[in-house]
């Protein structure tokens, strides 16, 4: 995104222009890019990153909810978060960044990993998930098209962020046992 100062001979401006170009302000800044019209395909790979999305911004509401710490640790995951995340980022973003991966392959990773879990093992997740507060709830999905898909389970979406806390360095790599935050 371009900055600009003056734009079209002004002070300011927004809207688009000659059908190629959008003027807007962001950040308190003037800025302008190329237009895009939005297909907004309900392909599977469109699917797939929604619900990645979906997925990612439950962590993120629940870790800057929760004041609970995990085992051994003396902050909160938040904190712990904003110590690792680099300048210029956002926590939150780091974060989302991090639990994806490039191409979702961090996200399918954690997936992966949760679905070798043994059925008592994914039930010990999901009632963990009964102790924090706030409640983590299950994450609503869709599949091609756009139809409703099977949600990913409140156990399934707090072992994805502690996978993604391991590859932080702030959580060992999830497995059998979840963590008790406290």
């Amino acid at each position: 995104m371009a900055k600009v100062t003056g734009p079209l001979m002004s002070m300011d401006a927004s809207g688009k222009f000659g059908g190629t170009l959008v003027f807007s302000k962001w950040k308190g800044r003037n800025v302008v890019r190329q237009l895009v019209i939005p297909a907004n395909p309900n392909s599977q790979g469109q699917e797939d990153a929604r619900n990645r999305t979906r997925v990612t911004g439950a962590l993120q509401a629940w870790v800057n909810a929760t004041g609970m710490k995990a085992p051994l640790a003396t902050e909160t995951d938040k904190v712990r978060i904003k110590a690792v995340t680099p300048g210029g980022y956002a926590w939150n973003g780091f974060l989302t960044q991090t639990v994806i991966g490039q191409g979702g392959l961090t996200y399918n990773a954690a997936q992966a990993a949760y679905t070798l879990l043994t059925a008592p093992q994914k039930a010990a997740w999901v009632e963990a998930t009964n102790a924090v507060t706030p409640l983590i709830s299950d994450v609503f999905q869709t599949v091609e098209g756009g139809g409703a898909g099977v949600p990913i389970t409140d156990g399934e979406v707090f072992f994805i962020l502690q996978y993604g806390l391991s590859l932080l360095g702030l959580a060992d790599l999830p497995g059998a046992v979840p963590p008790v935050y406290a």
